[in-house]
């Protein structure tokens, strides 16, 4: 999916240079073995503040807290240019119903933390509100992302492996 999300970004840009999604990680761009990424600030935020990492923009629809001074891309001209990263806790099919109720209630608690919500606002992220931290939630969220990415994904012919 980044692979058809950086091809958009660079046919907007009228870039020539072809787009591949790989497994990279960071030391892959501070080695010099790739010119550019697009990564979630969860991972690149240290690099960055330090000056390792030239960032020019975020793909979320506002500012990232923690990195102030890096615009938006919609701010630099990709209007309604809008991708945010999230993460699911998810329980094999069948889990009983009070197992997942426990692990709800827990991460009930541990969005409220503000110990993790401090540490994910260093990293760029940001939790989710309690009532958005359900596993009714979570379904709503994910048949969303399906009906926003699908047809992009299914356009480019990338799936997964």
């Amino acid at each position: 999916m980044i692979a058809a999300i950086a091809d958009g970004l660079r046919k907007s840009t009228g870039r020539a240079q072809q787009c591949f999604d790989v497994e990279l990680h960071g030391r892959d761009l501070l080695g010099g073995q790739v010119d550019f990424m697009c990564d979630q600030t969860t991972n690149t935020t240290s690099q960055i503040k330090s000056g390792k990492v030239k960032a020019y923009a975020v793909t979320s629809k506002k500012r990232v807290p923690s990195l102030p001074n890096l615009p938006t891309l919609d701010e630099e001209g990709l209007k309604g240019f809008e991708v945010g990263i999230w993460h699911g806790l998810y329980a094999p099919k069948g889990t009983p119903k009070p197992v997942i109720d426990k692990l709800s209630s827990a991460l009930q608690q541990s969005v409220k933390d503000e110990t993790v919500r401090k540490r994910f606002a260093d990293l760029g992220a940001e939790t989710m509100p309690p009532e958005r931290a359900t596993p009714e939630a979570l379904r709503k969220h994910l048949k969303a992302e399906i009906d926003k990415w699908g047809p992009l994904i299914k356009k480019a012919g990338v799936y997964a492996d």
